[in-house]
């Protein structure tokens, strides 16, 4: 029968409180070594009671991970723990590394929302003389608020270092940068990085933090609108020790004067198809679409594309005509087709198998004729497979506005003479000699919707401008008399405020359209849900304490409740000497 060999261990006292123990290098047990070692001043530093600083950003309510990055993190959140973790020099690789503490647990330890201090409890295992030793040891953070970088920077001058200018030279620019504005009011991820906007004359001003922002900005307008890019730079200071410079760059942005709808005079000298004739904007993309204004009956239809490039390569090329402001609505009389092969079909879009354009000839009448006199006048149209008798369209009148195109001709030339006498230059002077001026050039059909909406909008302004409706403009002119009697300067300064008023009016519409005030409106409310949570929460208390006064069986019972847990728990006990009783867990695995 075999033996079996017991194996003794020799045990020996401890040299504190005489615990047997397996023998050690301390000859101590763990609880007087732990004892002995203060896990807590380790983890809180120097002073136990100087608490660590966590910065939280004022403004945007987000907590400081490093110096230079902010998050935002909800209160006793995942986020927040490792946050804190984060800040405790000792488990850092900067800090001590000789005791290599580990840490097995960490759980949220309640403290006032307002009372800006955090605590936690942090369980650490470390070995100290080849002995384990785990504590749960409290640790204490203070919040202290510090500008993040991202909201400094608004609050202080000359921290843009990247301009993008974004300009159009044409009388109304609202209409040109109307595109624009609605493609940034759709693409978030564009605005995000514009620090600051600012209306011109002529245009926007966009402000960035970098160049390589500015330039991605610039590259997004180019794709929506024919531009001219032209980049500067200015000196600001200079490190001569550290060959470094600081630099502001400029992106001057040159938008084609030229909107959908407006009729364009093709001068001879740019050598295009459309060279000496008029011609009619039909879209504005990246490159700009012209359509023959003026075609002939027995040729194809004209259509050429001009980019930026090529606009500005030839001074002036293009002059503006008219602008959509001056079209006024004729009623179609009749429309036929100038192919005699072709029948008579209506465009319903890309998959009715119609072409758009088809040239006819097209008998009218002005809306505002109809009933006064039985002037007709006759076009050839490139809306052939678009019109039906009957049918309402924008145009422009060029019977009635003959002598203006002369004038505009005029001093779109610009050509002197000889001893610099300004010498006349008409409309026949500077079209092909083959050219014909009708009497309309038909732009746009109006579709039903957009009928009713213009009635509308005429009866809305007919009953405006009734006599019962004079009380206001009498008031006004009682304002202005007695404004009479103020200074010159009172005066002056007045009319500068209003002129400061109505551009920060139209300021903040535009910046409403490119959806800058919905980004503001969503970041304002993303930093207001922590302090909503918080009175949320206040309520709910107040609420609770009110139903214990109201309802003392219920009292009674959680009073119950709360001894049978201190009786089954005597740590939970012990930690609420502690002013620790309410605790959150949470995830260690994602902080660290």
């Amino acid at each position: 029968m075999p033996q079996i060999l017991a194996t003794t261990v020799n045990k020996i006292p401890c040299c504190l409180c005489g615990t047997l123990i397996v023998p050690n290098a301390a000859n101590q047990c763990p609880s007087c070594l732990a004892q002995n070692f203060d896990l807590q001043s380790l983890l809180q530093g120097n002073d136990r009671d100087d608490p660590i600083i966590v910065y939280q950003c004022r403004q945007c309510r987000r907590f400081a991970r490093t110096e230079t990055h902010y998050e935002y993190c909800e209160p006793e959140s995942p986020q927040l723990l490792s946050i804190c973790l984060k800040h405790i020099q000792v488990l850092n690789k900067k800090g001590h590394t000789s005791n290599q503490l580990q840490v097995v647990d960490a759980s949220w330890i309640w403290t006032e929302p307002h009372s800006m201090r955090l605590k936690l409890r942090v369980t650490v295992r470390t070995e100290i003389e080849h002995v384990t030793i785990q504590q749960r040891v409290p640790v204490v953070f203070q919040i202290h608020w510090k500008m993040c970088p991202n909201c400094n920077r608004e609050f202080t001058n000359r921290t843009w270092h990247a301009l993008v200018q974004l300009r159009q030279k044409r009388e109304n620019t609202r209409k040109g940068l109307a595109a624009l504005e609605m493609a940034l009011g759709r693409n978030k991820e564009v605005r995000k990085n514009v620090l600051k906007i600012d209306a011109t004359r002529q245009g926007l001003d966009f402000y960035f933090l970098t160049l390589s922002d500015a330039q991605q900005f610039a590259q997004f307008l180019q794709r929506l609108a024919p531009l001219k890019i032209k980049t500067s730079s200015k000196l600001v200071s200079t490190d001569v020790k550290n060959n470094t410079a600081n630099m502001k760059h400029t992106l001057t942005c040159d938008m084609v004067p030229l909107c959908r709808d407006d009729l364009v005079l093709v001068h001879k000298e740019s050598r295009s198809k459309l060279g000496g004739r008029l011609a009619l904007v039909s879209k504005v993309a990246s490159v700009i679409h012209l359509v023959d204004a003026s075609p002939k009956r027995n040729c194809q239809l004209e259509v050429m594309e001009v980019t930026a490039e090529g606009y500005h390569k030839i001074g002036n090329a293009y002059t503006v005509l008219q602008t959509s402001e001056r079209m006024i609505r004729f009623v179609v009389l009749d429309v036929e087709l100038c192919d005699p092969s072709g029948e008579q079909a209506l465009y319903e879009g890309p998959s009715s198998g119609v072409e758009k354009y088809a040239l006819a000839d097209v008998q009218l009448a002005r809306e505002s004729d109809l009933g006064s006199n039985d002037e007709v006048l006759s076009c050839v149209t490139h809306l052939g497979n678009l019109l039906q008798p009957g049918d309402v369209v924008w145009g422009y009148d060029l019977i009635s506005t003959a002598d203006n195109l002369n004038t505009t001709v005029n001093k779109a030339s610009g050509s002197t003479s000889f001893m610099g006498a300004t010498s006349v230059v008409g409309l026949e002077e500077v079209v092909n000699s083959n050219f014909v001026l009708q009497d309309v050039v038909l732009v746009k059909k109006i579709s039903s919707k957009e009928q009713k909406d213009l009635t509308e909008a005429a009866d809305a302004a007919n009953a405006s401008d009734m006599p019962g409706s004079s009380i206001d403009h009498d008031s006004g002119v009682e304002t202005g008399r007695k404004k009479k009697n103020g200074s010159r300067g009172s005066k002056r300064k007045l009319r500068r405020q209003q002129k400061e008023d109505k551009k920060q009016r139209e300021l903040e519409e535009t910046a409403a359209r490119m959806g800058f005030l919905d980004d503001l409106a969503e970041a304002q409310a993303q930093y207001a849900f922590g302090d909503d949570e918080e009175e949320d929460e206040e309520m709910d208390d107040e609420h609770f304490a009110q139903q214990l006064q109201n309802n003392p069986e219920l009292a009674a019972e959680l009073q119950a409740v709360e001894e049978e847990l201190a009786q089954a728990y005597p740590e939970g006990k012990k930690g609420n000497a502690d002013g620790d009783t309410n605790t959150k867990t949470g995830s260690i695995e994602d902080s660290m």
